[in-house]
């Protein structure tokens, strides 16, 4: 039995969502070449990707010892009769010598190579089988027909009369549904090819296009239904600043040459009246009938809804007075056939609509506006105040930039504009495109709103994308707050985003020089200050000094985020970050991230995704907080948030602090404090830091790690606006004591409870009780322990936790309490080695070996089994192969295998390459001299 597994010819046409389609055109193919013979009929709508699949049945055909008789139907031929036949013959003209003298004689005659009276059609017919019969003799046959529909009508009755059954000899031919009528053979069997499912297609997208950003990925998912063809036609009759997302995509998407052939040809057809009716349905976008209706007579909406539907353009459903484009590109090929004074008037008809409602009236009315008119800039500003409002801060900034681009007055211009490009950079993720939007909003001599707005985007663009720096930014800003509260008719919305924006710079600056002007602007904001802007200046700003009286108020609002808008969410998210609030705040991050992911909001999900990284590593969560890092440190530099990137380097050097590859999180932590000392970042310099104070503790050089963590909080200090002294306190305190400085550690415990931090949240509870216990007297120290280890929900913060019990244990076990250090030894292990926190791992295990448990068996993970991977390079790296190259040998990038590595050490009870060949031996493993390239069986 001879099996044709179909598949692409060439790899790089990956035909996705197509395996149950090629597995049943296989088996057809398997069945023909096996004496089945007989007809399949391929069907589907334009573009479906029926000639991909008659492509790769015919290749894959080949490699199964199968003969492939090409055929494409070709419109400029269907008039010359039996080229399609002569196509498929041609091949096999040299068995024609073979062939009876009647059945050589009528396909030469027919196929044009001798003269003579013109064969009857079943002569043609009888003939072309002999000579179809001969071939397959020595081979099988397939004979693959591409758009059968333009075969001509000769060509088309023969292969239709063809009876190949029970022979060597398959017909594969493929048709659009609505042409099937034209070819085929009674008998044949039909295949249809559906539309490619949500998964596939995207997949289809993301290998042709994978730098579309999510939101026109998504709108392009939409507009294309499943269709490939319109997949990968789609972004290429976008511009550059439309495929980048830097620009928005206009209401009807252009079609590429292409699309046009699909489906402007049908649109065509229709009388203009048909046309016209179909134009006003596409720029109403409801599908509700009642709106040509009552721009047109009821006898032309009659006969145009007729000829639509009779074309199968639309679909009506006229008990609810509806249509239904049939795909959403024919209303792309409406609007190409229309030219653009047709579509103003059409817009100016649907706004002078008795019940049109106010919105779709303005947007209308903008459309048709081919000069500055103030009265539509207007309408176009209360709109985009009422659509932020209601949270759809990309509705606002279209409606800005639209009214901008409609104001005769510059100021207004100017000041609308500035309005667009914030909400562009504040929440919408076009930081790409602002500097466009500020070009046109150029400050005027007035200290007015427009001065203000224009300051507050370019406060925002300089520091967000690291053209600018913090001092720069708040400077600029703050005149223009000053500057917008002494006047009455500044817009309050647009002073709250001012003070809002103050408060972050301020944050990132981290200097009590930047925190005074803002604190004196606030105070003068009437009636009332924002409940979210209040908490962020005391939770955010300064959480050690301020933040107290703040929480039940902070709690509250974390509790009626599940209604909040997205803004709202993350100003929330930001003022619990450092005050143990995230885990609450996780709920409304992550739905957020969720719309983010398709498309919604860039600059907020970017925020969102930093704040659950922050929890993420709290919480112990340490894959996903790989992920998530990964993820929005594409997303910031992709879109050009260049400060934003810092946040994830953090993270990201953390973790590999945290989990002993030290050269890459100091890497990472020059790289912050480059970008950071020169745009006077006090927090970012804070936060590079504290990743160097984590790698200094990992490699056992605790001088080093104290002195990195006084830099930011000195011993016994809280240093106003440095959030970050909050999470360096086990930090400080482990590396003062194991530097021998007692002194230093018991004084920064006295400032912790001075300032009453463990009051601020769990996680603080639990790290300055512990904290404290590491500096207690002998006489004092277990209870403090057990004080701490006894917090409810201590177990909530895993890596702190195991830190305060690896702690107590060594500090049992110099008391030669060896039965109760091994206790918290073993836990404190058992937790490292699940994080993957391989320095304080070590730390534990030499402990334990010091109070006689072998540490092979002490903290064991619960699957100590290597994976094949995992196998391969520890005995690869046993052999001597440093990272690189094992990443070379198994193509994988030296981090991977550091990372792979990292897990197999607290598995096989190791702490260093030296001992990998042992251990591997002692596990059953042989360690071999040299590299080999094959995998044994996990054991």
């Amino acid at each position: 039995m001879r099996t044709c597994v179909i598949s692409p010819a060439d790899p790089r046409q990956t035909l996705y969502g197509r395996d149950h389609d090629l597995a049943a055109i296989g088996a057809f193919v398997d069945g023909a070449a096996d004496n089945a013979g007989g007809s399949l009929l391929v069907t589907g709508d334009a573009g479906v990707g029926k000639s991909a699949l008659l492509h790769a049945a015919a290749a894959r055909a080949v490699d199964g010892g199968v003969r492939v008789l090409r055929a494409a139907g070709a419109e400029f031929e269907g008039d010359l009769r039996f080229a399609g036949l002569h196509q498929i013959l041609h091949p096999l003209l040299d068995g024609l010598a073979d062939l009876s003298d009647q059945h050589r004689n009528a396909l030469s005659v027919a196929l044009g190579f001798a003269s003579g009276q013109a064969p009857a059609q079943h002569a043609v017919t009888g003939a072309t089988m002999a000579l179809l019969r001969h071939a397959s003799q020595a081979r099988p046959l397939l004979l693959a027909i591409d758009d059968l529909p333009w075969l001509d009508q000769g060509s088309a009755k023969v292969l239709r009369s063809l009876d190949l059954a029970a022979t060597r000899i398959g017909m594969l031919a493929v048709t659009r549904d609505d042409h099937s009528a034209h070819g085929g053979s009674d008998a044949a069997r039909v295949h249809e090819l559906a539309p490619l499912d949500d998964q596939s297609a995207a997949a289809l997208l993301t290998d042709r296009f994978p730098a579309l950003p999510p939101e026109v990925r998504r709108r392009l998912l939409a507009e294309a239904l499943g269709n490939p063809l319109t997949l990968q036609e789609l972004p290429t009759a976008l511009d550059a600043a439309q495929r980048s997302g830097s620009a928005p995509l206009p209401h009807v998407l252009p079609l590429s040459r292409r699309l046009q052939a699909v489906f402007v040809s049908r649109v065509a057809e229709l009388p203009p009246s048909s046309r016209h009716l179909l134009l006003l349905a596409v720029l109403d976008g409801t599908g509700d009938l009642s709106a040509p209706r009552s721009l047109l007579p009821d006898h032309v909406v009659t006969e145009a809804l007729r000829d639509a539907q009779e074309t199968g353009l639309i679909d009506l459903d006229r008990a609810k007075a509806r249509l239904h484009f049939r795909h959403p590109l024919i209303r792309s090929a409406v609007v190409e056939l229309s030219t653009a004074g047709e579509q103003r008037r059409a817009h100016e008809a649907l706004a002078r609509r008795p019940d049109g409602d106010e919105e779709r009236r303005t947007w209308h009315l903008a459309h048709a506006a081919v000069e500055p008119d103030e009265q539509v800039a207007e309408l176009l500003e209360q709109l985009a105040r009422r659509a932020r409002g209601r949270g759809d801060v990309a509705g606002a900034v279209a409606a800005f930039t639209r009214a901008a681009g409609l104001s005769p007055d510059r100021r207004d211009r100017s000041r609308r504009a500035a309005a667009a490009a914030y909400l562009g950079t504040d929440a919408t993720g076009n930081l790409l495109d602002v500097p466009r939007l500020l070009e046109a909003c150029r400050p005027t001599h007035d200290a007015d709103a427009t001065s203000l707005t224009t300051a507050l985007a370019a406060a925002h663009h300089l520091l967000l994308s690291g053209i600018g720096d913090v001092d720069s930014a708040y400077r600029l800003l703050i005149k223009g707050v000053d500057a917008g509260l002494s006047r009455a008719d500044t817009p309050h919305d647009v002073l709250q985003d001012g003070l809002y924006t103050l408060a972050w710079i301020s944050f990132f600056g981290a200097r009590a020089e930047l925190r005074e002007p803002l604190e004196r602007a606030v105070t003068r904001l009437t009636p009332r200050v924002p409940e979210s802007l209040a908490l962020m200046l005391s939770c955010l700003g300064d959480p050690v000094h301020t933040s107290l009286p703040d929480l039940r108020r902070l709690d509250d609002a974390v509790g009626r985020l599940a209604a909040a808008d997205p803004v709202e969410v993350i100003r929330i998210g930001m003022a619990g970050q450092y005050v143990g609030r995230l885990e609450t705040c996780r709920p409304a991050l992550q739905r957020l991230l969720g719309e983010g992911r398709e498309g919604e909001h860039v600059t907020l999900t970017i925020h969102a995704m930093n704040l659950l990284s922050r929890h993420c590593y709290e919480s112990g969560e340490w894959d996903q907080l790989a992920h998530l890092s990964e993820e929005g440190l594409r997303l910031s530099r992709r879109h050009g948030y260049h400060l934003l990137a810092q946040t994830f380097l953090h993270h990201q050097a953390l973790l590999a602090a945290t989990r002993g590859d030290s050269d890459r999180a100091e890497d990472l932590a020059d790289e912050i404090t480059r970008f950071a000392a020169p745009r006077r970042s006090q927090l970012l310099l804070a936060l590079a830091a504290e990743i160097r104070t984590r790698a200094a503790l990992g490699r056992g050089e605790y001088e080093v790690a104290f002195l990195q963590a006084t830099s930011i909080s000195p011993a016994g200090v809280l240093p106003h606006f440095q959030a970050p002294t909050l999470w360096l306190i086990p930090d400080l305190v482990e590396s003062a004591i194991l530097s021998g400085r007692h002194d230093e550690a018991e004084a920064h415990v006295a400032a912790l409870r001075r300032a009453q931090v463990p009051a601020i949240s769990g996680r603080l509870a639990l790290v300055t009780h512990g904290a404290a216990a590491m500096t207690a007297d002998d006489d004092r120290f277990v209870a403090q322990f057990a004080r701490a280890l006894a917090l409810q929900g201590a177990d909530t913060w895993p890596f702190d936790l195991a830190r305060i019990r690896l702690f107590y244990g060594e500090r049992l076990r110099r008391a030669k309490a060896t039965q109760t250090a091994r206790e918290q030894l073993n836990a404190a292990l058992t937790t490292f080695t699940q994080l993957g926190a391989s320095p304080w791992a070590d730390r534990a295990r030499s402990e334990l070996r010091a109070s006689g448990l072998a540490a092979v068996q002490a903290g064991a993970s619960p699957d100590t089994r290597l994976s094949p991977q995992q196998y391969e390079i520890a005995r690869l790296a046993a052999a001597g192969m440093t990272n690189k190259q094992i990443g070379q040998r198994l193509h994988l990038s030296p981090r991977t295998v550091g990372s792979h590595l990292y897990q197999v050490f607290p598995k096989l009870g190791i702490t260093s390459r030296a001992a990998l060949r042992d251990a591997l031996q002692e596990a059953g493993k042989p360690a071999d001299a040299g590299p080999k390239d094959t995998v044994p069986p996990q054991p």
